[in-house]
C-alpha cells in the first residue's frame, strides 16, 4: 500500500473557541480530514487522466481514500494493493508510477517466465497486429487464446477450461496458430502467429519480449495531495466546523 497522510493544525483555530466549542472540535477535525482525502482522490484520479494515456476504471478505482474517525483523526490518499477485487493489484503497476522503478510482471509474463520462454529481465509488449480494447490493453481473449495455444494453465479473465479429453475439446481443437520461435535469431523475439487470413497463409508477431526499462515518477500522490489540503484545508475546517454547530 502506498499512502500520504492528510493533517490539519488546528492551534490558532483553538485559540478562538469557547469551551463548548472545542469539546465539539474533534468532530469537525474527523468531517473537514475525510472532506480532503476524498477531494485528493479525486484530484489524483484526475491527474491520472493526464499522464497516463486512457487508464482503465480498474486502474482509477485503485486509488482510494482513508477515513478518519474520532478514536483515529487521521485521513488518507490510498495506492492501494489489497483492496482491489480482479488481477494484478494496483500497487504493482501505479508503485512505479508514484516512485519510479521497475514493474511487477503480469500474470501471464510469469507464467512465460516460468516455461523459459520470455527472460526475467523482459517485459511483453503488444505488437501491431495484437488485437487492443479502448484502453490501449491486448484483449483478455486474445491473451486466453495465445497462453492457450501455447500449452500454458492460463487462468487470465474470460478464459474457458476445457478437459483434456472432452469431446468439446476434441471438436473445437485447432492447429497451434501461436507460438514462441526458439532458436530462430533471424526472427523478432516474441510470440508470433502463422495461419491463414484473408490474405492466405500469414505469418507475423503479435507480442514483442522487450527489455525491461526503469519508469520515471509520474503520478507524484504526495505533491498532488499536498497541494490540495494546503489550498484547501482553511475553508475546508471552517465549513465543516459549520456544519458540525448547525
Amino acid at each position: 500500500m502506498i499512502s500520504t497522510h492528510i493533517d490539519i493544525d488546528l492551534t490558532r483555530f483553538e485559540a478562538k473557541l469557547t469551551s463548548a466549542q472545542r469539546r465539539e472540535l474533534p468532530k469537525a477535525e474527523m468531517l473537514a480530514l475525510n472532506w480532503l482525502a476524498y477531494d485528493g482522490m479525486k484530484a489524483v484520479r484526475s491527474k491520472m487522466k493526464v499522464v497516463f494515456d486512457r487508464p482503465t476504471p480498474y486502474a482509477m478505482r485503485g486509488i482510494i481514500y482513508d477515513k478518519a474517525s474520532l478514536a483515529d483523526r487521521t485521513a488518507s490518499v490510498v495506492a492501494t494493493g489489497d483492496r482491489t477485487k480482479g488481477g494484478l493489484p494496483a500497487t504493482a503497476f501505479l508503485g512505479p508510477e508514484i516512485h519510479g522503478g521497475m514493474r511487477r510482471h503480469k500474470a501471464f509474463e510469469e507464467q512465460l517466465i516460468g516455461r523459459g520462454m520470455m527472460a526475467r529481465n523482459e517485459v511483453a509488449v503488444p505488437a501491431r497486429m495484437a488485437p487492443l480494447d479502448r484502453y490501449g490493453n491486448m484483449t483478455k481473449g486474445f491473451l486466453n487464446r495465445v497462453m492457450r495455444d501455447l500449452r500454458i494453465d492460463y487462468r487470465g479473465t474470460g478464459a474457458t477450461r476445457v478437459p483434456k479429453n472432452s469431446s468439446r475439446r476434441k471438436r473445437k481443437a485447432k492447429p497451434n496458430q501461436y507460438f514462441v520461435p526458439q532458436g530462430r535469431p533471424d526472427l523478432i523475439k516474441g510470440i508470433w502467429f502463422s495461419g491463414r487470413g484473408e490474405g492466405g497463409r500469414e505469418f507475423y508477431p503479435v507480442i514483442l519480449f522487450v527489455k525491461a526499462t526503469s519508469y520515471r515518477e509520474r503520478l507524484k500522490l504526495q505533491k498532488i495531495v499536498t497541494e490540495l489540503v494546503r489550498s484547501k484545508k482553511d475553508r475546508t475546517f471552517k465549513r465543516a466546523f459549520r456544519k458540525v454547530f448547525d
